[in-house]
């Protein structure tokens, strides 16, 4: 490991505390860039993308004095201070995929800087090059996956899970009929069967694949009168069917597979049961679902939103204030359902109206990259 205060170009708030939304006793968590000497860029048998850990030593020593007079995050020098510093080979990659966590990194308030270079400022003044259509995939996809876990986590808490599922539940036998090895090689033959049904393949830009994968999904929920949840079990079917498997072998293939993922689903129980944050089990016990995942989850859609009507991305929050509300139980379960449908309607309409480009320019976040990186050789 290489000396990361030297190569560091940047240091920031992040979270909460760059949301605008920190409160008493919020954590201080910051996130920077380095850029790592070319021995280690060029090494053969070793690789740096990331250092993630405590903030410690003469970058920490560097950062107190701007975190000590920061409004929210003031810590003292004995605190923990969490922290991730990307190699800007990564940091830049991951925003030019519109990656929510990094491009709020590089938009972040300059308020919330806690040490920055000429090198920054010189990545800072470009930032915009950075933002395309791909917001609309990767915040909503940030999003869903944060309401995702708000409803499994109501579901555990109104109906909790009362026992290990067993085999019999799923009618199978105690004993498999089928060994392990003949299952996942069947169920990645329907995997592969299921995948050559979509364009994955296909000599597309990734942006306009997703594009017009999510208008099939559309197309086929309309046309079969089911779900998105629903799509994968009959594609499975007809998958099954061009296989050729025998029907008892279809149908045991299917109870194994049901019954590995209530596996997954009551070890996933058991460990949320167990730890558990206290301070997030009394949020879910008072209102009824995890309300901190809420304000993060319109939090994301909101920004997604904003970058596409606008082009820009605003990190530090002005809608700070209702965000702490629904993170107080401000909106009730079926509001934040109601309210996240249409965001996520404003979105795809956004997306279809907006001025930013369908992906970034490949050519010129390159030539970013290798400037900045060979200044610093």
């Amino acid at each position: 490991m290489f000396a990361l205060e030297t190569h560091t170009i940047f240091v920031s708030l992040a979270g909460s505390q760059a949301h605008g939304t920190a409160r008493a006793g919020s954590d201080v968590d910051v996130r920077g860039v380095c850029i790592a000497p070319l021995r280690v860029r060029l090494a053969l048998f070793s690789a740096f993308e990331q250092y993630e850990g405590s903030l410690e030593g003469a970058l920490r020593e560097t950062v107190l004095p701007r975190l000590r007079s920061h409004p929210t995050a003031r810590q003292g020098p004995s605190e923990k201070i969490d922290c991730v510093v990307f190699d800007l080979a990564k940091f830049v990659g991951l925003c030019a995929a519109a990656n929510p966590n990094t491009l709020e990194i590089l938009f972040a308030d300059p308020r919330d800087w806690l040490y920055d270079t000429p090198a920054w400022r010189r990545l800072y003044q470009r930032r915009h090059c950075f933002l395309s259509r791909r917001v609309q995939q990767t915040y909503l996809g940030y999003a869903m996956a944060q309401l995702k876990r708000i409803k499994t986590h109501r579901s555990w808490l109104l109906h909790p899970p009362t026992r290990k599922p067993s085999r019999e539940d799923f009618g199978l036998p105690a004993a498999g009929t089928l060994n392990r090895d003949d299952q996942d090689r069947l169920e990645q033959s329907l995997a592969d069967k299921v995948r050559s049904y979509a364009i994955d393949t296909l000599d597309m830009p990734k942006s306009t694949r997703i594009a017009v994968q999510e208008r099939m999904v559309s197309f086929w929920i309309d046309l079969l009168a089911t779900s998105e949840d629903e799509i994968e079990n009959r594609l499975r079917a007809v998958a099954t069917k061009a296989l050729g498997l025998p029907p008892e072998v279809a149908s045991t293939l299917n109870a194994e597979r049901k019954y590995r993922a209530a596996m997954k689903h009551w070890e996933s129980y058991r460990t949320w049961k167990s730890e558990r944050n206290p301070a997030r089990a009394e949020l879910e016990r008072r209102h009824g679902y995890d309300t901190k995942h809420a304000m993060h989850l319109i939090r994301l859609m909101r920004m997604g939103l904003e970058v596409l009507r606008t082009g820009d991305l605003i990190v530090r929050r002005p809608d700070a204030e209702e965000l702490n509300a629904i993170r107080d139980g401000a909106l009730t379960f079926e509001d934040l359902l109601t309210a996240a449908a249409a965001l996520k309607d404003q979105m795809a309409d956004a997306a279809e109206h907006s001025d930013l480009p369908v992906d970034v320019d490949h050519d010129r976040v390159d030539e970013l990259a290798f400037e900045l990186m060979t200044a610093a050789s």
